[in-house]
């Protein structure tokens, strides 16, 4: 699927097959943060005390870039009111780690562009499409940005 394309399908919230990760770890890591500059940062944290020791050392810091790219787009670019939150969601399967990003935002294009190296910007979504297998968005509620990582892409 490629960017702009919405994902038909919703987050899978059942547990990723047996045998995927320790039992300590199956289901879905879910976790919100007030919309603020301080959130990429916690949620990478976050993220990396829940997959820490789980997955490769190169999966765990694909995952940690991508999380902090998605919720920096999320905190910057979402049209959400000044109490809104961002909720991050990470799945582990037997073949990859699937990442979700939503807010309260409801317009706005969601697409790569070109990075500004003069004022900075547009470097996010490069990232994303670089370092995911795959990656889209979903409008059903809000605005939910999701990326995979393939384990064989990543070991």
């Amino acid at each position: 699927m490629r960017p702009g394309q919405t994902d038909a399908t919703e987050f899978a919230r059942e547990a990723p097959p047996r045998g995927a990760i320790p039992g300590d770890r199956a289901g879905v890591f879910e976790v919100t943060f007030p919309s603020a500059p301080g959130a990429p940062a916690a949620a990478r944290m976050a993220l990396g005390t829940w997959m820490a020791g789980h997955v490769s050392e190169a999966m765990l810091t694909d995952a940690q870039l991508l999380v902090v790219e998605l919720v920096t787009n999320s905190v910057r670019h979402a049209d959400a009111p000044a109490d809104a939150v961002v909720t991050v969601r990470a799945r582990v399967s037997l073949d990859m780690v699937r990442l979700e990003v939503e807010d309260d935002g409801r317009t706005g294009s969601i697409a790569r562009r070109a990075p500004d190296l003069q004022g900075g910007g547009g470097f996010g979504l490069n990232v994303v499409e670089k370092v995911s297998a795959r990656w889209g968005v979903n409008r059903a509620a809000g605005t939910r940005v999701w990326a995979e990582i393939a384990f064989g892409a990543a070991a």
